[in-house]
């Protein structure tokens, strides 16, 4: 019989990162700014005190998400390995598992690109407001032009999306037809 004290414990299993709040993030322009300069190497201690209030916090969202690192002098840099993570992670992880909720309607192991649009009108209003909740942020309204370069990382028929969307009342169009946001009535505080 061995003894529970001496037995060394089994490490906890590690999940994989999420590709998803990178993605998230990388829709929001003052994130991408930020990525942008860290990518460069240009985001130093001096640059980061003229960001303004958006790109801070993207700094920090980015260094909760483990992408960016900071050094001792206040240099903040992408960290490599922590964006290739996410890349790797779904083929070590068994991707054979079944898929629930929006995941069984996305290509498995390929980032969040639709295979196939639900037939159930429940299951498509969650697809459609995932895909909402992933390429806009609340606050944020777009031309036509930005609408269809976020909605064609999700699918490459942006016309089909962005109507449903809209048909779904989970996207509005301005007055004059050219922008897009997300209802007031809907947005998440």
């Amino acid at each position: 019989m061995s003894d529970p004290a001496n037995t060394p414990a089994r490490p906890a299993p590690v999940s994989p990162p999420d590709w998803k709040p990178i993605l998230a993030a990388l829709g929001n322009e003052a994130a991408r700014s930020v990525f942008a300069l860290a990518t460069l190497g240009e985001l130093d201690a001096e640059t980061r005190a003229g960001l303004n209030a958006k790109e801070q916090k993207s700094v920090v969202g980015w260094m909760s998400l483990g992408i960016l690192t900071e050094d001792e002098e206040g240099a903040v840099t992408v960290d490599g390995s922590a964006v290739r993570a996410p890349l790797t992670a779904p083929a070590a992880t068994g991707a054979g598992r079944a898929r629930a909720g929006v995941g069984k309607f996305l290509v498995a192991g390929r980032g969040p690109r639709i295979e196939a649009m639900p037939a159930g009108s429940a299951e498509r209003a969650e697809l459609l407001a995932w895909v909402r909740d992933h390429a806009l942020a609340s606050d944020e309204v777009l031309s036509e032009e930005q609408l269809n370069q976020r909605l064609h990382v999700f699918h490459p028929d942006v016309a089909m999306l962005r109507r449903y969307l809209v048909d779904a009342s989970l996207l509005e169009r301005t007055a004059a037809g050219t922008e897009y946001a997300i209802p007031a009535d809907s947005r998440i505080h």
